[in-house]
């Protein structure tokens, strides 16, 4: 198995689906942590070489030069006391242990000494309403401890990792402004629910960037930008940091975390161009920051998806998605079942991928599984893993029950706008089906199928009208969403309506 990095990076005991499709992607990350444990490995500080005798440290979100193989290692901003300050209050109470109880009581009171003008009930309310404010951006709507719980990525101050707070390790812990257990002793290496996915597409764009190193900047200084949009947020969270950092003394003892970073099939450079050039034209369109954020959490899933099967699929292999457009009032039952037929495909070559993965991988995969349960968890966290995904943003359908197929939901339509179509420009319908068959390999239209067919890689069919009818359901979607008009000479044109966003030198 050839991978990224090409280092000898110690593979044994890796389960069978980290070295089929990158150590690793599961199931229990939500869409939201992969764009966030992304955006932490990005702005973190990275180290090359040993950890007793680092060969360079950079601070560059993607160091072509310094990492060309990519073998080194990040370590993240923990930030634990301002997660604690946003997240305790409200988290679940058999997560709290009483040094961070107190640790939380005895800072809100210094942050009332800290707060000018106004009475000490406008200062409880001040701390309150920042409080209410960053939770309010909260990235997941689940019942989980505080320390388990994210920020959407409004700055960089709330992109941090995940720190366990393990009941053992803090029971017995008092809070002492001189214990820099207090703020070290969590467990940043459980990947509980940051569990690797947002550096495996960060290791595939700085993989992109190394061979592709003239999108580097301007990826660099978009992502930047998008993460710093809101400098009010950043004023807020810096006022809270500084102030705990000031009153818990022993926070500069507290050691830093190393992680290290896995690596993922070299077939994932398939994608290499494509991804930088749908990233690159998506960070340029002038949308807001939240639209932005929510929408390149969709897109990241979609290119992770694509990676997936690309990586498990054969050059004589179909990698086409035939696609039930879906909409209401242009239902076509023979569209329904070419896509549910291609989905099931889709799983089959996975399948089948596995089992190859599992004779060729046999030496170095664990000797307490034998081979059903190592299919079975690489099931879980590859195929089963990649309908989760897909229903989470909406490319497959139904959430339950049979008929499991390929559609496009609007949020992924937006997606695949900004990121074929740069700012203000505009292509032709039958362009834009065309480009979304080569990125994606997403089948819409008569003109793909017909590709496909010749491939051997679908159905034989003597009748396009479905696909006719598929390709009026998908302007119809795509005018619902504003992204399509119809011209004069009924040409339709698909368009990028947002302007360029400008960028800071």
């Amino acid at each position: 198995m050839n991978m990224y990095p090409n280092v000898d990076i110690d593979k044994k005991g890796w389960p069978l689906q980290s070295l089929l499709f990158g150590h690793r992607i599961q199931p229990s990350q939500t869409k939201y942590e992969y764009l966030i444990e992304f955006l932490q490995v990005a702005i973190a500080e990275k180290q090359g070489g040993s950890k007793d005798n680092p060969t360079f440290s950079s601070k560059e979100m993607f160091p072509v030069v310094e990492a060309p193989d990519g073998n080194f290692r990040y370590l993240p901003q923990l930030g634990i006391g301002l997660k604690r300050f946003i997240f305790l209050p409200k988290s679940k109470i058999d997560g709290k242990a009483k040094v961070d109880e107190e640790a939380y009581r005895l800072f809100v009171k210094e942050l009332e000494q800290h707060m000018t003008g106004g009475n000490a009930i406008k200062k409880k309310n001040s701390i309150t309403i920042i409080q209410n404010l960053l939770n309010g951006f909260s990235a997941v709507n689940q019942s989980r401890s505080w320390f388990d719980q994210n920020v959407l990525p409004i700055c960089p101050e709330v992109i941090l990792p995940e720190g366990m707070g393990i009941k053992k390790w803090r029971q017995d812990l008092n809070f002492s402004h001189d214990d820099p257990d207090v703020d070290g002793k969590f467990d940043y290496h459980k990947y509980t629910y940051m569990c690797r996915g947002g550096e495996v597409y960060y290791l595939h764009l700085l993989n992109a960037l190394v061979q592709n190193p003239e999108y580097k900047d301007e990826i660099e200084k978009r992502l930047n930008e998008m993460i710093s949009s809101f400098p009010q947020f950043s004023y807020l969270c810096n006022f809270v940091k500084s102030t705990w950092e000031e009153y818990y003394t022993a926070s500069k003892q507290v050691p830093p975390v190393i992680k290290e970073l896995g690596a993922i099939p070299l077939s994932f450079s398939q994608r290499n161009l494509y991804t930088l050039e749908e990233l690159r034209n998506f960070l340029s369109s002038k949308a807001h920051p939240f639209e932005k954020m929510e929408t390149l959490a969709n897109g990241i899933i979609l290119q992770l998806m694509r990676m997936m099967y690309l990586a498990a699929s054969t050059p004589t292999e179909s990698n086409c998605w035939v696609i039930d457009v879906n909409c209401s009032g242009f239902e076509n039952i023979e569209a329904k079942k070419n896509a549910i037929a291609s989905f099931k495909h889709n799983e089959e070559v996975i399948s089948t991928y596995l089992y190859q993965g599992l004779n060729e991988h046999r030496e170095i995969l664990s000797k307490d599984k034998d081979d059903q349960t190592l299919i079975k968890d690489a099931a879980n966290d590859s195929y089963r893993l990649f309908r989760k995904l897909g229903k989470m943003i909406g490319v497959i359908i139904p959430i339950t029950g049979k008929g499991m197929r390929f559609t496009l939901s609007e949020d992924i339509i937006k997606f695949l706008v900004l990121a074929i179509i740069p700012p203000k420009k505009m292509i032709t319908l039958d362009a834009f089906v065309d480009s979304l068959y080569t990125h994606f390999g997403m089948v819409i239209g008569p003109e793909q199928y017909k590709k496909e067919m010749l491939r051997g890689s679908v159905s034989e069919v003597g009748d396009f009208s479905f696909l006719e009818s598929n390709m009026e359901a998908f302007a119809q979607k795509l005018k619902d969403c504003g992204f399509l008009r119809d011209l004069s000479d009924a040409t339709s044109i698909v368009e990028n309506p947002y302007e360029w966003e400008e960028v800071n030198e």
